[in-house]
């Protein structure tokens, strides 16, 4: 029993040196857990930031030159505009309403700091005793940094279900 106890405790530490130089080598830089947790926490405060209609959480996500494009061809770009859009007078915020619900995601480490995908889907809840529906979805792409204030998005990009390289229709 000692003998296996004395192994592990020299070769866990040999496999995960090998695997962060692996890592480092490749130019992708390593992520603690303290930093996958922080930027898993980045996709929690931008659905609830928007949901809500808090323009100041959704914004404080990115860094104060992120951008966020969008289907089409739009970009928004800097913590104003990013603000305007969670907090745009009727744009029917609330619990009742759509929500984004963040699903399979990856978070891996890279030269800059670190790039993510998620799954996103649109809930709508239903008000007035209407069915809930999903009413849309599709990918995060995101280019997260390390800032003074903590990990941000410094660039995301959305593309809607329908526009996934790969998707198919029913």
């Amino acid at each position: 029993m000692q003998k296996a106890t004395v192994m592990l405790a020299v070769v866990v530490p040999v496999v995960v040196l090998s695997v962060q130089a692996q890592s480092q080598q490749r130019g992708r830089g390593s992520l603690t857990a303290l930093d996958y947790a922080e930027i898993q926490q980045l996709y929690g405060r931008y659905a609830i930031g928007y949901d809500t209609g808090n323009g100041d959480m959704y914004a404080g996500v990115f860094t104060p030159d992120g951008t966020f494009e969008l289907p089409g061809g739009k970009t928004l770009q800097g913590r104003k505009q990013l603000s305007e859009l969670a907090a745009a007078p009727g744009s029917n915020k609330g619990p009742t309403n759509v929500l984004h619900v963040n699903s399979n995601i990856t978070i891996e480490p890279s030269a800059d700091g670190a790039t993510g995908h998620a799954y996103v889907m649109l809930v709508n809840l239903g008000a007035g005793g209407k069915a809930s529906t999903l009413t849309g979805g599709g990918i995060y792409r995101d280019i997260f940094v390390k800032t003074a204030d903590g990990w941000r998005i410094k660039k995301r990009i959305y593309q809607p279900a329908h526009s996934v390289p790969g998707a198919q229709t029913q």
